[in-house]
């Protein structure tokens, strides 16, 4: 077994849990694995790191060999007891349950039962559509704040670099495993500053402005767009965009721009009270049972919720909250996304286009 200490004096400590638990009561928990089974793998590296003065401290618990792995466990249990919260990066999924099952497996008490423990990643997890995130892995975030790891390695392909050091220890072999395990510790210390953007749950934008714009697209083809501008009390990191359904965000400190695309087209309300309609499959249309004695009963049949609707052409706008007294409507039955039809007069309903952006949020943020 080897035990790893190191010093970081110039690293960014700027501690963002202040309602979490003391600065240097709080534990980084990083552990590497023989595979994703706790059943049938083995523990072979356990990182933490800790505050203390102005330095941020690391100590990694490294087995030599499978057989190992219970030494390791135990003098990171041990030394886990001084703390009181508990840090890290999806770890409620894999780690926690991971080294738990492990230390009932050797009798150990597990004092990280009884910390506070907080997830990064289960925090950021709601904001994942509406930053534009397509993966929320800690190298992501760790390259939207604007560093760029530069160990080759994933979890998965240090599987087989531990084994080969296992029937042939070096000390390249050695160092490939702990700096992917330390750059995982130092990096949950560096995104820190992401868990700034959960307060955009309190987010309550004010419009400063919306325009009607027009353009061509790369084809040369004229499209129409609301643009909405809004302002917000809030900071962030670093700015964001985003592009869902059609629906362009940039957000910076305090403001946020929303671009919503005004789309001529066909679509279909549907009506609830299906069961009073006769669907004419020739018309493709749906008529009230009440209005159908003209028509002979082989141009007609019971109409199913999925095609009891209205056809409508003209200008929609997607909405992401149910209109109470308007029409809503869809391109098929089964689709998310609703449409209202716009007309230029939504420009003056200042309260209506606020409503607007926060259901848009609303939607987002899940």
């Amino acid at each position: 077994m080897k035990e790893i200490r190191k010093t970081y004096p110039s690293e960014n400590t700027e501690y963002e849990l202040t309602g979490f638990c003391p600065r240097d009561k709080v534990l980084f928990v990083d552990i590497e694995t023989t595979g994703l089974s706790k059943e049938r793998s083995n523990l072979y590296l356990i990182g933490a790191g800790y505050f203390k003065d102005q330095n941020f401290c690391t100590i990694q618990w490294f087995a030599e060999a499978p057989r190992e792995e219970n030494f390791i466990l135990d003098d990171f249990l041990t030394f886990a007891e001084d703390f009181d919260g508990l840090l890290h990066y999806n770890g409620k999924r894999f780690d926690l349950p991971y080294i738990d099952y492990k230390a009932k497996l050797y009798g150990y008490d597990n004092p990280l039962n009884s910390l506070k423990t907080f997830d990064i990643y289960l925090t950021m997890k709601p904001y994942q559509k509406l930053m534009g995130f397509s993966s929320l892995k800690q190298r992501d975030i760790e390259r939207f704040l604007g560093k760029d790891s530069d160990d080759p390695y994933t979890g998965r392909d240090l599987i087989s670099v531990y084994y080969d050091y296992v029937r042939d220890p070096d000390e390249d072999k050695l160092n490939s495993l702990l700096y992917h395990n330390l750059e995982d510790l130092k990096g949950i210390l560096f995104i820190l500053p992401i868990i700034k953007y959960d307060s955009l749950k309190t987010l309550s934008p004010g419009l400063k402005d919306i325009v009607k714009n027009s353009y061509s697209d790369y084809l040369g083809n004229k499209k129409n767009e609301l643009i909405l501008t809004f302002e917000h009390e809030l900071t962030f990191p670093k700015p964001f965009k985003s592009l869902n359904k059609d629906i362009f965000l940039s957000m910076s400190d305090r403001e946020l721009m929303i671009r919503v695309p005004i789309k001529e087209m066909t679509l279909k309300h549907f009506y609830e009270n299906y069961r009073d309609y006769y669907y004419l499959p020739l018309e493709d249309t749906c008529i009230l049972k009440s209005a159908a004695h003209g028509v002979s009963r082989d141009r007609r049949e019971r109409a199913k919720k999925e095609n009891c609707c209205m056809k409508k052409n003209g200008n929609f706008i997607p909405i992401f909250q149910m209109p109470a007294n308007e029409p809503s409507f869809k391109t098929d039955y089964k689709s998310d996304i609703n449409y209202i039809i716009y007309d230029d007069s939504i420009l003056e309903k200042k309260e209506v286009l606020k409503d607007y952006a926060s259901a848009l949020l609303e939607y987002l943020i899940k």
